[in-house]
């Protein structure tokens, strides 16, 4: 009895050390990976912020076309007290804005003064260099300092009509029908550097509007006050004869007295006004 008993528990003790062992290395094998999870743990916590900061910043970022000199463009055609033209701009930072531009204008006019007639033609040639400062996030409202160059003058050419009167200064004459008098007038800036301040709002229309603007701008431009000059040669009559216009001392003197009340006048006038409309596109 006592050997049946030996036998059967060597038996079952043989039967049971594979399992025994099974489940000690499947036990050991369970400790790895924890350990193994445990080793990577920190690992993945270190790595993931770096991961989601690119996305912040590319969220936080500006649009690379307001980013940049020569990043992108902005053409604008212009009508405006310059003359007809363009300006062409760039952003240089989140605020400002590189702009300069051309303006051409050329016209004539007639026009009478105390009898004399004047056939004006008018010439502005000019080109401008501005900043532009967005005060505001919307980079619409702008204000704009830059120097403007001018090359702009006014030539008429004057004369009175046969046998009319006119008056220069205090004196009144009457023009000869045979030798009328008749002569040049021109109108001078002294200066072709000049500043320039101007603020506006870069589109007009409503709502947003990704590459068309209509932009709108007004301001002045320091460029000193004008000067009239004239110049009259032909024959004059008063009551007590005619006379070579050139050759008579009151004459002259009258001729003078006329231009420097209109030059006092002009005077009160040193800078000239800048008002623009446009039409506007974006590259």
């Amino acid at each position: 009895m006592l050997f049946l008993t030996n036998t059967v528990t060597r038996e079952l003790r043989a039967q049971s050390a594979p399992i025994q062992q099974s489940y000690s290395s499947s036990a050991q094998s369970t400790d790895v990976e924890v350990a193994s999870l445990e080793n990577r743990a920190p690992e993945a916590e270190t790595k993931a912020p770096t991961r989601s900061a690119p996305a912040a910043n590319v969220a936080g970022a500006a649009p690379s076309r307001e980013k940049g000199l020569f990043r992108s463009w902005r053409l604008e055609a212009l009508a405006n007290s310059l003359g007809g033209g363009f300006t062409v701009s760039t952003p240089l930072a989140r605020h400002f804005d590189l702009r300069g531009g051309a303006n051409l204008l050329s016209f004539g006019s007639e026009f009478d003064v105390d009898g004399l007639h004047y056939d004006s033609r008018i010439k502005l040639r000019s080109g401008n260099l501005r900043l532009d400062w967005f005060p505001r996030h919307g980079r619409n409202f702008h204000i704009s300092p830059g120097i403007l160059y001018a090359n702009n003058y006014v030539t008429a050419p004057s004369h009175v009509p046969a046998g009319e009167h006119f008056t220069l200064g205090d004196e009144n004459f009457i023009n000869s029908v045979d030798d009328p008098v008749h002569g040049d007038a021109r109108l001078t800036f002294p200066r072709r550097v000049s500043p320039m301040l101007t603020a506006g709002f870069r589109n007009i229309l409503p709502g947003e509007h990704r590459h068309i603007s209509v932009p709108l701008e007004f301001g002045v431009a320091y460029v000193g006050a004008p000067t009239l000059r004239v110049s009259l040669t032909g024959t004059a009559c008063q009551q007590d004869g005619c006379f070579s216009f050139a050759d008579n001392a009151d004459a002259q003197q009258g001729l003078r007295d006329e231009i420097r009340d209109i030059n006092d006048t002009l005077s009160n006038v040193p800078v000239y006004p800048v008002v623009s409309l446009g039409f506007g596109y974006r590259f």
